[in-house]
């Protein structure tokens, strides 16, 4: 009889530890459940939303005394659509209102996909915006894959023109006045992209080449070129790092966000901007949608 109740009480407490890990369990899995629905809430509808000015200064021997100072601004991929309109795009506008930049740059990547894009019936609403953006030396662009697909390769120069933005298809323009070349490299993945055309950088000037795809910079820096300017990554999107292989797009697998220091005689540098919009997913996490603001300096 003694036997049978310790036997008793030992399954109890047994079945009592038990039940309390099970307890102890679900409320971790819950846990887990609430965080992962928190990050998941602000991927979607938070960060996507925000807005940074990153401010980044260029220094280079080749910078002439008349750039000295001037003020570039470059955003790119917006990917307009249904997760990215004109009223987001205000925060742009404002950002540029407030920093008055010499000049302003489009890396590519205006719709994310043309044939369906729809937002009161047309696009002459981003013309409208873009148009809103004002720099006195000059509104530069280049094409990124997604104005070539979905039916935007004979819309995007209408766009852009409408908006005033003069687009660089593999040609170059020299603005004199500041000693300043500026190289459009056109899109690489589905378009006519060739970076040669960086042969056409000048030794007297100081020489800037726009690309949507950043990782052509190791073919242009071969020539003298001293900053690349380039979109394409969205600084992953969301940036975990570990499905990069997944994530990252074609020529966009090597210069991920941020400035680099490229090898070359004239010290080359590369700046990738993280973007505004975002593909595939409605999604951003740990890549805060950005303009980036660039100084440039002569000493």
């Amino acid at each position: 009889m003694v036997l049978y109740h310790r036997l008793t009480h030992e399954q109890s407490a047994t079945g009592g530890c038990m039940l309390r890990q099970i307890k102890i369990l679900l409320r971790g899995l819950l846990m887990l459940l609430v965080i992962a629905g928190m990050l998941l809430f602000y991927a979607r509808y938070i960060e996507p939303n925000r807005l940074r000015v990153e401010e980044v200064a260029v220094s280079s021997p080749h910078v002439s005394e008349a750039a000295d100072g001037l003020r570039i601004m470059v955003f790119a991929d917006t990917h307009f659509g249904p997760y990215y309109t004109t009223e987001d795009f205000s925060k742009v506008l404002s950002a540029v209102e407030k920093a008055k930049p010499d000049v302003l740059i489009f890396l590519g990547d205006l719709i994310d996909h043309y044939s369906r894009y729809s937002e009161s019936g047309d696009a002459r609403w981003i013309s409208e915006v873009l148009s809103q953006m004002e720099a006195p030396y000059g509104k530069f662009a280049v094409y990124g894959n997604h104005d070539y697909g979905g039916g935007a390769e004979t819309k995007y120069p209408t766009v852009m023109t409408d908006g005033g933005f003069q687009i660089l298809a593999n040609e170059i323009t020299v603005l004199s006045d500041l000693g300043l070349s500026i190289i459009g490299i056109d899109d690489v993945l589905i378009g006519y992209g060739d970076p040669e055309t960086a042969a056409e950088a000048q030794d007297d000037t100081f020489n800037i080449v726009l690309t949507h795809a950043p990782d052509i910079a190791d073919r242009v820096i071969t020539y003298p070129v001293d900053l690349v300017l380039a979109g394409h990554t969205h600084g992953r999107q969301v940036d975990l790092r570990f499905f990069d292989d997944l994530v990252l797009p074609p020529y966009g697998k090597k210069y991920i966000s941020g400035l680099y220091f490229l090898p070359g005689e004239r010290g080359p540098q590369l700046y990738v901007t993280s973007g505004l919009g975002t593909t595939k997913l409605p999604l951003r996490f740990l890549s805060v949608p950005e303009v980036t603001l660039i100084t440039l300096s002569s000493s």
